[in-house]
């Protein structure tokens, strides 16, 4: 089967119009198009589609308003980078510290580069000998990997690996460790090994997602944040694979209460702004969200 024709700018709007969706200035909507991409906001339009005609939008669509909800996204990816940047930095700090001060004692002090020191050999491998290996390449002109190179053939402290790891390499070593470096880590980050494993997961899929502009809004998110029993008893409208787990995992592992509160008071003022537009359910966010931020913060 042939794929689908590419279109004009022009084109995409007629198609927009041809399905039904309202089109109010022809020319502010060419304009979007040409800085968005056509596939990209069609994903903003998935909750208009008519269930009798699926390629169709129901009646009263308007372009301004698919638009918005592409605009509330962008704002609250810019309101997560910053905090996603503080969990990954803390999750560096801990994870290599956890691990060094318990294998990496004794001389040579290089126990992280041996397979045998992890559960997961396949997957230490795959991060320390594939990942590593790729992004010290990358990063060749850096002064630390140039320093390494020449005095250490190479080899770096764990401290120094995790700068070079992405948040998923990370959060893919740590689920390498055995239980006892696993324990260690999560009791100095201030959880259980099985909640920071996915959490990390959650978070790095999450950080991925905003820093490649990717669609927050009305997505099934995996794997499902562990929000823990007693919590998702007392709240039963939480679904922990929607985006607002991902922000209560978020919020949980943040290491100060005031980097929550900002958190916290960001998210509710802009759920404000955009109150016409956003569909909470869409979002995984209950009624009573901001009492359930509120209740995240101490």
């Amino acid at each position: 089967m042939d794929l689908k024709i590419p279109r004009s700018f022009d084109e995409q709007v007629q198609c927009l119009i041809s399905h039904k969706m309202d089109v109010a200035d022809v020319e502010l909507a060419k304009r979007i198009l040409s800085e968005v991409n056509y596939y990209r906001l069609s994903g903003y339009a998935l909750q208009f589609r008519d269930k009798a005609n699926p390629d169709d939008y129901v009646p009263g669509t308007k372009f301004e308003n698919v638009f918005r909800l592409h605009q509330f996204d962008d704002e609250l990816r810019h309101i997560l980078k910053p905090h996603l940047d503080t969990i990954e930095l803390y999750a560096r700090t801990h994870v290599a510290y956890g691990f060094s001060t318990t294998k990496c004692q004794n001389p040579p002090h290089d126990q992280h580069y041996e397979s045998d020191n992890f559960y997961n050999k396949d997957s230490h491998n795959n991060i320390i000998t594939l990942s590593l290996d790729r992004e010290m390449k990358n990063s060749k002109d850096s002064l630390f990997v140039i320093h390494h190179a020449a005095k250490y053939s190479g080899r770096m402290p764990l401290w120094v690996i995790v700068e070079l790891l992405s948040f998923t390499n990370l959060s893919k070593l740590y689920s390498a460790m055995y239980n006892s470096e696993k324990n260690i880590i999560a009791a100095n980050m201030g959880t259980t090994r099985e909640i920071l494993k996915n959490h990390l997961q959650c978070l790095a899929n999450l950080r991925n997602k905003v820093a490649h502009a990717g669609r927050l809004y009305n997505v099934v998110y995996n794997p499902p944040a562990k929000l823990g029993y007693a919590f998702l008893k007392q709240n039963k409208l939480v679904k922990a694979n929607t985006l607002f787990a991902y922000l209560l995992a978020l919020m949980r592992r943040l290491p100060s209460t005031s980097d929550r509160q900002l958190l916290a008071t960001d998210i509710m003022n802009l759920l404000t702004q955009y109150a016409n537009c956003v569909e909470l359910s869409l979002i995984g966010f209950p009624s009573d969200y901001t009492k359930c931020l509120n209740n995240e913060i101490v």
